[in-house]
């Protein structure tokens, strides 16, 4: 029974497409070799293109620069004033933010705060992202002896990690996670391999990872099935978009929750006619769903009912800063026109108490089933009585009459508010 109840629910779920509109976004890196290896900002550029969107950059980037040393340089500061930024990317020197706790707090995080500050003076809107770098393949055996903490890949990694999260909560920044797609190929047999000889800087699957992450951070899209692959092979570049976007996506709720920069994605549940909109937005803001007949709401979440056949869903989220729209598209079929006909069988009440109350209009069906949005049987009633009364959490649930008369099972959508 569940099983075909499974099917039956999936068969109604919408078929959707998501696409966020064209954006261009200006944008500066701020660096060193890890940023300029392989002339990353350009491959985020060339992806950006192969996308439809426009990357307008600028960098400031020099072997072996630290914070501090951007803090002070005439180059870095008059190029975060030459303009409005949308979005200013902060990297540190490779190995300082995986050093001790306290020694990160006196020599990285009160600069990564004077760059910020820069960056704020220029324009409050520029929203600051502080690029998650990886650790070394072999950890930082130079700096081992007095902290064996980083002596391991997965000891500095997570202290970098850590370190980063902390800038971006002390800055209200974001964070672009590139050290997190590095861990997921490290930890797997996947290749191929991100590090150059010296096990520190990248080759170009490791910028292309790296320029994959910063993409998807930026423009809030997902890389797959992108067509440039910066000489990869098809297989390779695949591999790492798939990487870049489950990094990116699965946690953004963690790294941009801290910014103001919005993010329009939301995830959708529902059943035949009837759809839930939740955002995903992991700040607060505006929004706006516009619906194809011409119905919008300004609320965080929406619901909506579609008749048959394919409707558009816009989905903009705003601040005083930036906006951002999604667009989806949901398919309602044919086939469940005859499931939701129910009005000769049963009239479904919601009472003042919180109970749901049946009342069933024919004597020609014997029981009832009522189904969660997962396909689980959570209750059975034998229809002796021409009412029926009980208590149901808030949510929808899809029932289904049973005949043991031969009459066609109905089946139709509850909704408990």
């Amino acid at each position: 029974m569940k099983n075909k109840i499974a099917i039956l629910l999936f068969s109604f779920l919408f078929v959707f497409i998501i696409s966020v509109s064209a954006t261009t976004r200006k944008v500066l890196f701020i660096g060193n070799s890890y940023t300029y290896t392989n002339n990353m900002p350009l491959i985020v550029d060339s992806i950006a293109n192969a996308m439809g969107d426009t990357l307008l950059f600028d960098s400031r980037t020099v072997g072996g620069y630290t914070l501090q040393q951007h803090s002070t340089d005439s180059v870095t500061i008059n190029k975060i004033f030459s303009q409005q930024w949308d979005i200013v990317i902060i990297q540190e020197q490779s190995q300082m933010p995986a050093f001790p706790p306290a020694e990160v707090d006196t020599e990285v995080y009160p600069y990564a705060r004077k760059l910020d500050s820069f960056v704020h003076a220029n324009d409050t809107c520029t929203q600051t992202m502080f690029m998650m770098t990886w650790g070394h393949a072999n950890g930082d055996p130079t700096n081992c002896t007095t902290y064996p903490v980083i002596c391991t890949y997965d000891g500095m990694q997570e202290r970098l990690r850590e370190s980063y999260l902390q800038m971006a909560t002390d800055n209200h920044a974001d964070v672009i996670p590139v050290g997190s797609a590095f861990k997921i190929m490290m930890d797997s047999a996947y290749s191929p391999w991100l590090y150059s000889p010296d096990s520190s800087h990248p080759v170009v699957a490791g910028s292309y990872l790296q320029s994959c992450v910063v993409y998807s951070s930026i423009f809030h899209k997902s890389t797959r099935n992108c067509l440039y692959y910066d000489g990869l092979s098809n297989t390779e570049a695949s591999l790492l978009q798939r990487i870049a976007t489950k990094v990116v996506f699965d946690s953004i709720n963690l790294w941009q929750a801290t910014g103001h920069y919005p993010y329009a994605g939301f995830v959708k549940t529902g059943f035949l006619s009837f759809r839930n909109f939740n955002s995903t937005s992991p700040i607060i803001c505006n929004h706006y769903w516009l619906f194809d007949d011409g119905t919008h709401d300004t609320s965080t979440n929406s619901n909506h009912s579609f008749g048959m056949g394919t409707h558009i869903i816009t989905h903009t989220v705003f601040t005083n800063c930036f906006s951002e729209t999604i667009v989806d598209t949901v398919i309602v079929p044919e086939s469940v026109e005859k499931y939701i006909k129910t009005e000769n069988y049963i009239k479904i009440a919601q009472l003042n108490n919180g109970n749901i109350l049946f009342n069933f209009l024919t004597n020609d069906y014997n029981q009832i089933e009522i189904f969660d949005m997962k396909a689980s049987l959570i209750k059975t009633y034998t229809l002796n009585t021409k009412y029926l009364q009980d208590n149901f959490i808030k949510g929808l649930y899809v029932y289904k009459l049973l005949s043991d008369k031969g009459y066609e099972t109905i089946i139709d959508k509850l909704i408990v508010y």
